[in-house]
This record gives C-alpha cells, structure tokens and sequence, in this order.
C-alpha cells in the first residue's frame, strides 16, 4: 500500500509545480507587457508636453531652455536640435 501512495504524490507534486512555473511565467509576462505600456504611455506623453512648448517657442520668437536629466541646463533654438533631444529622452523608454 505505501508503495502505491508514494508515486501518486510525487505525480501531484510534479503536477502542483508545474501549475505553478506556468502560472508565474504568465504573470511575468503580463507584468512586463504593462510595464513596457506604461513607459510608452510616459514617452508620448513627453513628446506631446515637448510640442506644446516647441510651438509656444515659436509663436513667441524666443528660444526654449530645458534642463536635461543630467542637471545640464541647454537652450534650444531650431527645431533639428529639438528631434535630437527627443531621440535622446524617449530611447531609454521604448
């Protein structure tokens, strides 16, 4: 009768963790899949905010300053220079 008992539980236990890995690498990739949408969600979000002040530049006749992630304090004055700041800060999010 032991003999019986043990492979049904060593079956269940495989069974149990395999549930298990397959239950968490869904998860994983569920996680991972909103984390990348939330990051492309901040990166438009950015660019959207960048535009808005870009045209409000131009309207105005001045030239935009912004502070880069780095503490560097730059102006920006045509609007080539403003696509390069653009590919800069959005690259790490997408």
């Amino acid at each position: 009768m032991r003999n019986k008992l043990k492979p049904k539980w060593f079956f269940c236990f495989i069974i149990f963790f395999l549930v298990l890995l397959i239950y968490g690498n869904h998860l994983l990739k569920e996680g991972i899949e909103k984390l990348t949408d939330m990051r492309r969600t901040e990166a438009v979000e950015f660019m959207d905010d960048g535009r808005k002040k870009y045209r409000m530049m131009q309207y105005a006749g001045a030239n935009m300053e912004y502070t880069d992630s780095e503490g560097n304090i730059r102006v920006i004055e045509t609007e080539p220079v403003l696509l390069d700041i653009y590919d800069e800060a959005i690259k790490p999010y997408i």
